[in-house]
């Protein structure tokens, strides 16, 4: 009963944060910004589907995209002195298809390989995903040159895998200091 009681309210903290971190992906002005807020959201989504599962997961991120859509669909967004316009409805759609892929990528991968490389590998995934739907969105509505947009997603997608492979590297040592510490304390005996 308590471990179902901490279940919910964690995956209720989690749909929390994912609103937040998804209202302040459209307000982040540089594309380090947005891929470092984009990493993190991927990260608690592979997190969580670890947890609660895919589909819970989807939902949850589903009710985060839409909260903050609501919150955000007349936002003007300026790029180079310009408006975009549908750009927020733009970027929420690439997020959602981005991480749906993900996490079904993650749930593979879980399988074969630990949480940390299968992580990395579907970060990898939703970094390429988002990257060419946001890509096929500016060239389509004409607002940058082809040029420009290869510079824009070569940008992202670096600034992504180099997050995603910090991020890797942290879980891995926190993962591995927690399995140690677990290891010392049976191994330790107390006296009294």
């Amino acid at each position: 009963m308590i471990n179902k009681i901490f279940n919910n309210k964690l995956y209720i903290c989690s749909i929390g944060l994912l609103c937040v971190l998804t209202y302040l992906l459209n307000y982040c002005s540089a594309i380090y910004q947005c891929a470092a807020v984009f990493t993190v959201i991927a990260i608690i989504i592979n997190a969580s589907t670890s947890i609660y599962g895919r589909t819970k997961t989807i939902k949850g991120l589903a009710i985060a995209l839409i909260t903050s859509f609501a919150l955000l669909w007349k936002l003007p967004y300026y790029i180079d002195g310009k408006i975009i316009n549908g750009l927020v409805l733009a970027s929420f759609s690439s997020v959602m298809i981005s991480l749906y892929w993900s996490t079904s990528v993650f749930q593979k991968l879980t399988s074969n390989f630990s949480f940390v490389k299968s992580n990395f590998f579907s970060l990898s995934v939703a970094a390429i995903i988002d990257g060419l739907i946001m890509g096929l969105f500016f060239i389509v509505n004409n607002n940058f040159s082809y040029p420009r947009v290869l510079d824009i997603f070569s940008r992202e997608l670096s600034y992504k895998m180099m997050y995603g492979l910090v991020a890797s590297a942290i879980i891995l040592t926190t993962l591995n200091i927690f399995k140690n510490n677990k290891k010392l304390g049976c191994n330790l005996k107390i006296t009294n």
